[in-house]
């Protein structure tokens, strides 16, 4: 019964965070959807699905024709045929050899595109391909390892640890990455935004049409748009998180609690989630349990410092309020406000950014899978 309220949870915020990373601003969700779920899936040359699909399986192979949008949750997919519309789904592995007319927008560990994807291609993962046939609109990537061989029509952006280009990009390329590669036939019509330290490797022949310039001066109003869009999203889903399952978080901060447990959760977060699912993921018999790790360190990066703002909340309004009770939900905000404000303070607020991220995964950890009482070390009550 307890495993399946917290697998209840998991889900709950899963959905809801891919809804808000990838809906905002799209169509309405109303739209009806045809469903197939399977072990193994294929759709073949001649069949046609008119209309929005969901696929739900373990291997995923399409080589008909999707007049809409594709809705996917896979252990591996294989799309060799046409999606009229967007693509959105977390999987495992991703090789796409067709056609997509819209955006293609997943959560997948390995991804290798040597089709078409008309619209911008958003991904994060561990490594991605764009092959030498492959041809996309724009780019957005958060990748390991990143190989731009094929053809990209606007700008892109790609973070990670290893970036090479050997294709053409017909806007601005911006790379945060350690070890960039920029290859004899590679042609950046655009400029070229690294970050500063960083030492590019432009091999002979290569061609760049604008400036080579390090810092991300363009992008810091946009993402500072992104950022405050994302906390009031995590305002509000908060919120919902406190109305749904107010029980189990009373649960937790009324009792006494390991602090030596709560920060090896928080640090494990960081460092062993990412791990295990690369080593899990390279087996083929952990890659759904890869495939989970991963969803389960993307959910608590998202979502870690929630759990915070409750703490936050609570001690704030006990410094001027020494009496009476106060809801929860009240806690939440306050605390979101004043722990916002602090991070912003230089130097200081670095640090309490980093201990906050630590104790909030740490909490939110211990609030999913933890369901023993030790009941004999520091309280967390404020």
């Amino acid at each position: 019964m307890m495993k399946n309220v917290f697998l209840k949870k998991i889900l709950f915020f899963v959905f809801v965070g891919l809804v808000f990373i990838f809906f905002g601003g799209g169509k309405p969700v109303a739209a009806a959807w045809q469903t197939l779920t399977g072990s193994e899936i294929f759709l073949r040359e001649d069949e046609v699905v008119t209309g929005d699909l969901w696929v739900l399986g373990n291997g995923v192979k399409i080589a008909g024709e999707v007049k809409g949008d594709l809705l996917i949750f896979a252990d591996e997919l294989e799309l060799s045929g046409k999606i009229g519309g967007d693509v959105l789904g977390v999987v495992g592995r991703t090789l796409v050899s067709g056609e997509v007319a819209g955006d293609f927008r997943v959560l997948s560990a390995v991804t290798q595109i040597d089709g078409v994807v008309g619209g911008n291609l958003s991904a994060a993962g561990t490594q991605l391909v764009l092959g030498t046939q492959s041809k996309v609109g724009s780019l957005l990537s958060w990748y390991t390892t990143t190989g731009l061989l094929g053809e990209i029509s606007g700008s892109a952006l790609a973070k990670g640890n290893n970036f090479s280009i050997e294709g053409k990009l017909g806007g601005d390329l911006q790379v945060g990455a350690k070890q960039i590669v920029v290859g004899e036939n590679a042609v950046i019509a655009g400029d070229f935004i690294y970050p500063a330290g960083a030492n590019p490797v432009f091999k002979p022949g290569a061609k760049i049409g604008g400036q080579q310039r390090t810092a991300v001066l363009k992008s810091a109003p946009v993402m500072a748009g992104i950022q405050g869009m994302w906390f009031l999203g995590s305002m509000l889903l908060g919120l919902l998180w406190l109305f749904i399952f107010p029980r189990r978080w009373k649960e937790l901060l009324s009792t006494r609690i390991s602090w030596p447990r709560i920060i090896g959760f928080g640090l494990g977060s960081f460092f062993l989630l990412p791990i295990l699912s690369v080593l899990a993921i390279l087996t083929m018999v952990g890659l759904p349990l890869g495939i989970g790790l991963f969803l389960l360190f993307l959910f608590v990066m998202a979502f870690g410092e929630l759990p915070v703002y409750l703490l936050a909340g609570r001690w704030f309004c006990r410094l001027f309020r020494k009496k009476g009770r106060l809801h929860p939900a009240l806690f939440f905000l306050i605390g979101g406000f004043v722990y916002t404000f602090l991070k912003l303070i230089p130097v200081v607020g670095f640090y309490l950014a980093l201990a906050g991220r630590i104790l909030g995964n740490g909490l939110l950890l211990t609030y999913l899978f933890w369901w023993e009482k030790p009941g004999t070390t520091m309280t967390l009550q404020a």
